[in-house]
């Protein structure tokens, strides 16, 4: 029987394999395990501290409600006001109904109240702004709405189904992101 004899590169060469496919497997075992670990409430919570950190994916999704045309700085104006919203905006959860393959996670949040400040502002210039051009009458509506202090509080419920094992929230309504928002 003939022995053949290993150089030290060849070794080094097949411990080193072994060593990254065990990493491998671990970090497959991690991921795998990670994903189906997350609970309804652990869901919930990422969701809402995606809109609490102003991430550029809740960013790029922000549309303005209203029936104004808004040229490109008033656009920005608008999209930095909610995301000074997101960012001040504090969240608890109030209730939990979890089940064997759905749930329901109760929030409830404080925004500031742009929607009132809006409807102030309209009432507004619908009384004193005839003589004012549209731009000018959008400049003060968005102007009406960054000074606005006063809070609402909304809630939102999530709704999870569990599917092999692993818990999907369902879409929220454009009338939650209005509440997120502060424009319901």
């Amino acid at each position: 029987m003939a022995r053949t004899k290993l150089s030290k590169r060849g070794i080094i060469f097949i411990a080193l394999s072994i060593i990254v496919v065990v990493v491998l497997v671990l970090v497959g075992m991690y991921v795998l395990t990670g994903a189906s670990s997350k609970s309804p409430t652990d869901l919930t919570l990422e969701f809402m501290n995606k809109y609490k950190n102003a991430t550029t994916e809740v960013m790029s999704q922000v549309k303005y409600p209203y029936n104004d045309t808004l040229d490109k700085t008033q656009m920005n104006t608008y999209r930095d006001l909610i995301r000074s919203q997101y960012r001040s905006m504090t969240y608890s959860i109030s209730d939990e109904i979890v089940g064997e393959v759905d749930a329901i996670i109760k929030v409830d949040f404080d925004v500031y109240d742009y929607a009132s400040s809006y409807d102030k502002a309209t009432s507004y210039l619908s009384l004193y702004g005839k003589d004012m051009s549209l731009e000018k009458q959008v400049n003060y509506k968005l102007k009406e709405m960054s000074e606005t202090k006063e809070k609402v509080t909304y809630s939102i419920e999530f709704k999870y189904y569990k599917l092999d094992g692993v818990w999907y929230m369902t879409d929220v309504t454009s009338a939650d992101l209005s509440k997120l928002t502060g424009t319901f």
